[in-house]
């Protein structure tokens, strides 16, 4: 639990206040008086351009001009009564853009106490109480997001103020990832977003529509979108998330054709849907590794890792990614594989 209640909060009652449709300093969500010299990245002062420009959780350096900035590329406005607030876009996005860096400013990991060294600062905290929920806990657990992948179920989680205020869509138009070795999370367009679009992404991806229901149902969600309103869409999506955990299962029992028959019935429905460049990359990485177990298949695993790579690129955008430098690995020697031929 969030020991830090709101009157232990100091600070909140001095400056200016918080307004989230409003310009803001990008470190400290603070009045934002100055702007990065190369793109319009704002900051309140020299000290958070400092900051923001190599300190992991900022990375700016990394970034300048190749993510969107709020009150620029995108605005946070009323979504709806049900919704509340939500980020829209300000312009057009191209599938892979980077919509949104963001840093977490609170940050809570399995075992141990939270990180929220941030909320010291009384701009910060006037951001985080300005998000949903009553009392520093509730605005938590309401608005947190996983720390990692579906791999990475020890990751923790992390409070954001601007990315927290994504609302949820069991198909979305977006997908994100944390990067731990720079302390941020990236807000990725999974397919052309038209100016005026909110912004969304699924809270609860790889559950099947009674999965997702009764998890959104914890957090106090009812979903109306697409997939829930239409069983056609509905039906559609399920099958996606049969399909790809039958990949693995079908693969782990031997099964290799039909759980490649499996990936490529996938991917012709994440065509249809307009599915993201991370899931592309992690099914082809999939069909790669049980592609190479047999001679008869390693041609169309070199096709599949060659995917992984390129799609894995376009959206984590760096090679430097631990998935791209993995991809790019296997791309140029698959038999360093633990899997190659393994069966013959």
């Amino acid at each position: 639990m969030i020991d830090a209640a709101d009157n232990t909060i100091s600070g909140l009652d001095d400056g200016p206040s918080y307004n989230p449709r409003e310009r803001c300093c990008a470190w400290c969500y603070g009045p934002a008086l100055k702007k990065c010299p190369n793109c319009p990245r704002p900051f309140c002062s020299r000290e958070c351009q400092i900051q923001d420009w190599k300190k992991t959780g900022g990375s700016h350096k990394m970034w300048c001009g190749k993510s969107g900035e709020k009150c620029v590329d995108y605005e946070i406005r009323d979504a709806g009564s049900e919704k509340g607030l939500g980020l829209f876009a300000m312009r057009d996005f191209s599938r892979g853009e980077k919509i949104l860096v963001e840093r977490a400013v609170i940050t809570r990991r399995p075992i141990g106490p939270p990180i929220q060294e941030a909320m010291e600062d009384p701009n910060v905290a006037k951001a985080v109480m300005a998000l949903a929920g009553v009392g520093l806990h509730e605005k938590f657990v309401t608005n947190c997001v996983a720390l990692g992948g579906h791999e990475e179920a020890d990751a923790g989680s992390g409070l954001f103020v601007h990315f927290s205020r994504v609302n949820h869509d069991c198909i979305g138009n977006s997908a994100h990832y944390y990067d731990p070795k720079i302390g941020l999370e990236i807000l990725v367009a999974s397919h052309d977003i038209t100016a005026g679009l909110e912004i969304t992404f699924s809270y609860v991806g790889g559950d099947d529509t009674e999965e997702r229901a009764m998890k959104l149902s914890l957090r106090g969600f009812t979903c109306t979108c697409l997939a829930c309103q239409t069983l056609d869409v509905a039906s559609k999506l399920d099958r996606m998330i049969q399909l790809d955990r039958n990949i693995m299962v079908l693969g782990s029992n031997g099964h290799i054709d039909e759980s490649l028959r499996a990936g490529k019935a996938l991917l012709e429905l994440y065509v249809e849907f307009q599915s993201s460049d991370m899931m592309y990359s992690r099914t082809y990485y999939d069909l790669f590794q049980l592609a190479i177990t047999k001679r008869k298949t390693l041609k169309q695993g070199g096709f599949f890792i060659q995917k992984a790579y390129e799609h894995g690129l376009l959206f984590y955008g760096r090679e430097e990614n631990d998935s791209v430098r993995k991809y790019k690995k296997y791309v140029l020697n698959p038999s360093s594989h633990r899997n190659y031929r393994v069966i013959d």
